[in-house]
């Protein structure tokens, strides 16, 4: 979204405050920027080439700033005036002799502008009729008209369809135009001049109405629940959109932008997800072909063998020719021979083919009949073994595959939480859930948080669980030598959920448990344990026929934050005021999170968190338990 002067000017309402404040802080990310002024309370503005809004996420930042964010830290101090000017997507922040002038429009540009002349850009840019060049005189835009001057702004439209002219010569931009027409009920596309007296004082009225509206923000979503814009009020035009209300237009804006932002890596993530997928896919295929080639020719080789003994007399007749062309007159003289049955001679390689019963045979003067059949014999064992290797590597492939889950892949982009956000718990980057006696169960994710799981948190009085499959995570019990039965199970239930067992539609498995002192990384001689694998010393502790079993609820994990988790749903229910039971089914887990979320919208629960924390594959709701 593109901010308007429209949406600048109810902007200014909420910037007012930070006229009296003071710049602490400047950080700058590509082309946005962030101010940090403090008015009594630390305030976050944040600056886009075609946006500005106060923010409540904070956002990770270069450890080295560029050097114009260093002459903002430089020259930014205490703010004299913050202001629009006049009705451009123009924001200038006075400080001191210094000017911040923030452009909102096309690219978008910022500079540092002192006694008139240019001391800092983001970027210095020439036009035909203005400059932006350090050490030079700054040039402002042509003013774009300002309606609020304007005693009859109809009067002060071109010839043309009305829509187009509101936009324009009003600098109200499209969506305003047509929420203009709408309120007014006048055809947008109806040409100018062609209005009468009542249809102007109609747009007239509904211009004014907008250019005083703004105490009602709300954010427009599609029904997919994707952000489409934000408004300083209602707009008709948006009718059919879903809406979310909020106490400011920075809040709505804020809002939407981290929305998006949260789409372009939910983007990128799945596009790592599918180049790993396909990669594994292409693996598969390659080995595939190779197996089945190996085995292609074990039998050729094999039935090449059998064809000897078969047909030994015939073999023995034409070998005994052909050799004696060879001894007696040479290789030239055998490569003109017309035998039946001699498919070729190769000079160069000192050996001939021969074909007979479908099987075509290697042949050489210095190797017996017997020797070459022995040699076909162990050329196809020798390719049957291989087969078999490479049988093996696909199916440990296939586990791959089918253990590949999309959660796994981040995206090393700069992280957005919210202002009032805390320090991450250490076992938040596990699935997590606390049994209904509290105690604490920990899941991996994948290899490399299952290594990191068993490395760094598994303790002498936990107990550590696993699903009896190859590829399920590694579960932790904290505390767990001294944990209930039900406890146990609860954690086994774990085990099962957040395993392919959820995605495959097993429905149920057997889940051991052992003491932390029975797993080690240290394989048998000759073994090799890849990133994740374990292996487990002595007796082993059985519980069969373990189901899946996972509900999602909102835990309150500070005072007034929640965050989603999931585990079973007798874990879940006694630490959540409300609780959705989950069932595998079809329905991807980003539109399952959001459908969460709508439950539990009144907690603003972190999407991709909700969604790193369902169980692999595909899911469906079940039903809400207990409410809000």
């Amino acid at each position: 979204m593109e901010i308007t002067s429209l949406d600048l000017r109810y902007l200014m309402k909420e910037f007012e405050e930070l006229g009296d404040g003071f710049v602490q802080k400047a950080y700058q990310r590509g082309q946005d920027f962030t101010l940090e002024f403090y008015t009594g309370e630390k305030q976050r503005l944040v600056v886009k080439p075609n946006a500005v809004f106060l923010s409540e996420y904070k956002r990770d930042n270069p450890e080295r700033p560029p050097g114009f964010c260093m002459e903002l830290r430089k020259h930014l101090g205490g703010v004299d005036r913050i202001r629009q000017r006049g009705f451009d997507r123009i924001l200038e922040i006075r400080s001191g002799d210094v000017r911040f002038v923030a452009e909102l429009f096309g690219k978008g540009n910022a500079a540092l502008v002192k006694d008139g002349k240019t001391i800092g850009a983001l970027r210095q840019e020439e036009w035909s009729d203005r400059r932006t060049v350090v050490g030079e005189e700054f040039g402002y835009p042509e003013p774009a008209p300002n309606p609020y001057d304007m005693e009859s702004c109809v009067q002060n439209l071109e010839s043309g369809e009305l829509v187009r002219r509101l936009a324009k010569d009003l600098s109200l931009g499209g969506t305003y135009a047509e929420e203009v027409c709408e309120r007014a009920e006048v055809d947008k596309h109806i040409e100018v001049s062609d209005m009468d007296g009542r249809q102007e004082s109609l747009v007239e009225e509904a211009l004014a109405e907008v250019l005083e509206l703004g105490d009602d923000p709300v954010l427009y979503t599609d029904p997919e629940g994707e952000p489409v814009r934000a408004a300083p009020f209602p707009l008709q035009t948006y009718s059919e959109h879903e809406e979310e209300r909020f106490e400011t237009f920075s809040r709505a804006l804020d809002e939407l932008f981290h929305r998006r932002r949260q789409q372009k890596l939910e983007s990128k993530r799945m596009d790592k997800y599918r180049e790993r997928r396909e990669g594994i896919e292409r693996q598969l295929h390659q080995q595939e072909q190779k197996a089945e080639g190996l085995e292609q020719a074990a039998r050729q080789r094999r039935q090449a063998a059998e064809t000897i003994y078969e047909n030994y007399q015939v073999f023995h007749d034409l070998k005994q020719k052909v050799d004696s062309v060879i001894h007696e007159e040479g290789w030239e003289s055998a490569e003109q021979l017309e035998v039946s049955d001699l498919e070729s001679v190769n000079h160069q390689e000192r050996f001939y083919r021969v074909a007979i019963d479908g099987a075509e045979v290697k042949l050489s003067p210095d190797e017996s009949l017997e020797a070459a059949a022995s040699r076909m014999y162990d050329e196809a064992k020798e390719r049957e073994q291989k087969a078999e290797n490479t049988r093996e590597a696909l199916q440990n492939t296939r586990g791959k595959l089918e253990e590949l889950e999309e959660d796994e892949f981040e995206v090393e982009e700069d992280s957005m939480e919210r202002d009032e956000s805390r320090s991450k718990r250490w076992f938040e980057k596990y699935r997590w859930f606390h049994t209904p006696e509290g105690r604490l169960v920990i899941c991996g994710r994948g290899p490399q948080t299952n290594e990191s799981l068993v490395k760094n948190h598994l303790e002498g009085d936990d107990l550590y669980l696993h699903a009896d499959f190859d590829g399920a995570p590694s579960v932790a019990l904290k505390d767990g030598q001294d944990a209930s039965e039900e406890e146990i199970r609860q954690a086994a239930k774990a085990a099962v959920t957040f395993s392919k067992a959820w995605k495959s539609g097993i429905g149920a498995d057997d889940v051991y448990y052992v003491e932390p002192s029975q797993v080690t990384k240290n394989p048998e001689s000759g073994e090799y344990l890849e990133k994740g694998a374990f292996v487990i010393r002595g007796d082993r502790t059985y519980l069969r026929n373990v189901s899946v079993d996972a509900a999602v609820g909102p835990h309150e994990i500070e005072e007034d934050v929640y965050v989603p988790v999931c585990g079973p749903k007798t874990s879940v229910k006694p630490n959540c005021e409300v609780a959705v039971q989950l069932e595998p089914g079809r329905t991807k887990k980003s539109e399952i999170a959001k459908e969460l979320n709508r439950r539990f919208r009144d907690l603003d629960l972190d999407l991709d968190y909700l969604i790193r924390s369902l169980p692999p594959g595909e899911s469906e709701l079940a039903h809400a338990q207990g409410s809000r």
